[in-house]
């Protein structure tokens, strides 16, 4: 018998700042629960995942998420297995219902996929993102139309186009990054040895003659941004604002920082005696700790809510979490009345005055960024942080914007 009870499922969730927990059942079957951004406080996001041992080699699979899978199914799959492995079979044959010659249907090849893959993904949000898109408009288990049931195998370009066809031009974004993540999953069918031949969801030399060239159907359209010029009078405008998201967009601005790093900042990761803010990776967009030199008027700004909350910086609703989004964006179209700006504009804002100030260096500009500059190799040896370059640059940001 297991660990876990049908309740202890149900009510399990992520604990503290956490994004991800994992609970044992014991026998090598494992409930993983997460708490991507997209979900309401309390709610989650629950999938199986068996870890076998076959020929020395720990093998991961996922077998389903709650409660379309329930705990008892769980255990008999998680069994047999278990089973397969100890009589010398690989585990990774088996499907979870029986389609006559071991190959999985798409469904289930997602399900493994995202299970095997969880370790790459950056955040929850990543990987709830492609389990809801591939789901909804690839799976689509209560429809034909959909690739869910079919067997890898057996699927055709004809098939994804099919399926791409109403949401390609009504959602081209949203269609693009569907066709990506169906190519990986049969990519991933082909190195399992599901299936042979071309991949059908490739772009390149295949769906491309069937299906218009996305960027021909919409312009991409990038964040709103306040030019640089303007940006001393809205730091006065906004710099008269007495309020907890008022300071938090000061932050940001100051800072470069992205809007749930900037919203979320705690006050263990601020060093006032060194002036940094070192940003964990759990909680960076590109999973990578990032240090972020902080001027003295950025400094001034983290004075004035010191004893507002013991833990966030820019504490949310009766202190719980940081400040929402929800709330900065209600400052800047509702009381400054600038409908069009967007948070993350303003990193554009920064990146633009960067380009125009001759004393920065680009790469510079892409550490206080934090963007991956370069391929892995010259990652490997570019190691250097740049911190008092970087410190510089932003010293002299600051003093424009508060002019």
């Amino acid at each position: 018998m297991g660990l876990l009870t049908v309740k202890e499922v149900l009510s399990a969730k992520v604990e503290g700042n956490h994004k991800w927990r994992v609970i044992s059942d014991g026998s090598g079957l494992y409930l993983r629960v997460g708490r991507p951004p997209t979900l309401r406080a309390g709610d989650a996001s629950k999938y199986w995942v068996a870890k076998v041992t076959f020929k020395g080699q720990r093998v991961e699979m996922g077998l389903g998420s709650f409660p379309e899978v329930s705990l008892a199914d769980a255990r008999q799959e998680n069994e047999t297995l278990r089973v397969m492995a100890r009589n010398g079979k690989d585990p990774r044959r088996r499907k979870v219902t029986d389609n006559g010659n071991g190959t999985p249907t798409f469904a289930e090849a997602v399900d493994t996929y995202l299970a095997e893959k969880t370790a790459e993904f950056q955040n929850a949000k990543h990987i709830q993102q492609w389990h809801n898109s591939l789901r909804e408009y690839a799976v689509k288990p209560k429809s034909t139309a959909g690739l869910g049931c079919m067997k890898v195998d057996d699927i055709e370009p004809g098939d994804v186009v099919r399926m791409l066809k109403p949401i390609w031009q009504t959602k081209t974004e949203t269609a693009t990054r569907v066709r990506g993540r169906i190519e990986k999953v049969l990519a991933w069918a082909t190195v399992n040895k599901y299936r042979t031949g071309e991949n059908p969801a490739r772009w390149k030399g295949n769906i491309e003659f069937m299906l218009p060239k996305p960027s021909k159907l919409k312009q991409v359209k990038h964040h709103e941004a306040l030019p640089w010029a303007d940006l001393p009078g809205f730091m006065a405008d906004l710099g008269q604002r007495d309020s907890k998201s008022s300071y938090a967009l000061q932050f940001l601005i100051l800072t470069g920082a992205r809007s749930g790093e900037a919203r979320d900042a705690r006050w263990c990761e601020i060093d006032h005696d060194a002036g940094v803010w070192t940003i964990p990776a759990e909680r960076m967009n590109m999973g990578k700790e990032h240090v972020v030199p902080l001027s003295s008027e950025t400094l001034v700004i983290v004075h004035r809510v010191k004893g507002l909350s013991p833990t966030n910086v820019f504490p949310g609703l009766a202190g719980k979490g940081g400040v929402s989004e929800a709330a900065v964006r209600k400052l800047l179209k509702q009381t400054m009345g600038r409908d069009i700006l967007t948070m993350h504009g303003f990193r554009t804002t920064l990146r633009t005055w960067m380009q125009d100030d001759d004393r920065t260096n680009w790469e510079v500009g892409e550490a206080i960024l934090a963007h991956s500059v370069g391929n892995t190799a010259s990652q490997a040896y570019a190691r250097s942080t740049m911190l008092d370059r970087r410190r510089e640059v932003l010293n002299r940001y600051a003093i424009y914007a508060t002019s």
